[in-house]
C-alpha cells in the first residue's frame, strides 16, 4: 500500500471513530475501508477486473481423490483402534497411509490381512517396510516401522537368507 493509501485509510478510520453511527467503532472503520476498496480481498481473483480461471479436469479429479482418501482415512481410524502396533492413519495426495509399529511378525501379518494386502512384496528402506495396496478403492500404503528387523530376526534364527516377503 502506498503512503497516500495509508493516509487515506487513516483519515477514514479517524472520521469513522469520531462520526461513527454503529455501536462497534472497529467494525464501522473496517466497513468504511471496505466501502472505499482499501481492504485487500482474501482472494486476489475477487479483485475488480480479475477473473478466476476454471479449474482443470485434472485438478477436479485430484481434489475428488483427496476428498475420498480423507473420508476413507477418517472412517478407518476407529476400525484400526484395536489393531496391534499403535497405528497412525492419515491421508495426503489422494492416498491413505497406515503407519504401524508391530512388535511381532504376527502383528504385521494381521495388518496385511486387515487391509487385504495378500502376498504383495514390500519395499524395505532398512528401518521400515512399505507395502502399497488399495483400501476401499483408494490408493493406500502400509508402513511398518521396524518390520525389516523383525524379518531379520526370523531369518537369523532359521538360518535362511531370503528376501522379506510381506
Amino acid at each position: 500500500m502506498s503512503t497516500s493509501h495509508i493516509e487515506r485509510a487513516a483519515r477514514i478510520i479517524a472520521a469513522t471513530i469520531v462520526h461513527g453511527t454503529g455501536g462497534d467503532p472497529a467494525l464501522d472503520a473496517a466497513q468504511a475501508l471496505a466501502d472505499e476498496r482499501l481492504l485487500a480481498p482474501a482472494d486476489p481473483f475477487q479483485a475488480p477486473g480479475r477473473n478466476r480461471p476454471a479449474p482443470s479436469p485434472a485438478a477436479l479429479a485430484a481434489l475428488a481423490d483427496c476428498r475420498r482418501a480423507k473420508a476413507v482415512a477418517d472412517d478407518a481410524r476407529p476400525l484400526v483402534a484395536g489393531m496391534p502396533g499403535d497405528a497412525v492413519v492419515d491421508a495426503a495426495g489422494g492416498e491413505v497411509s497406515f503407519v504401524v509399529h508391530p512388535s511381532t511378525l504376527a502383528d504385521w501379518k494381521q495388518w496385511m490381512h486387515a487391509l487385504g494386502v495378500g502376498d504383495a512384496r514390500g519395499e524395505s528402506t532398512g528401518a521400515v517396510m512399505v507395502v502399497r495396496c488399495t483400501y476401499l478403492g483408494i490408493r493406500a500404503r502400509l508402513v511398518g516401522i521396524g518390520v525389516p528387523a523383525l524379518y531379520s530376526g526370523v531369518h537369523a534364527r532359521t538360518g535362511r537368507r531370503t528376501a522379506a516377503r510381506s
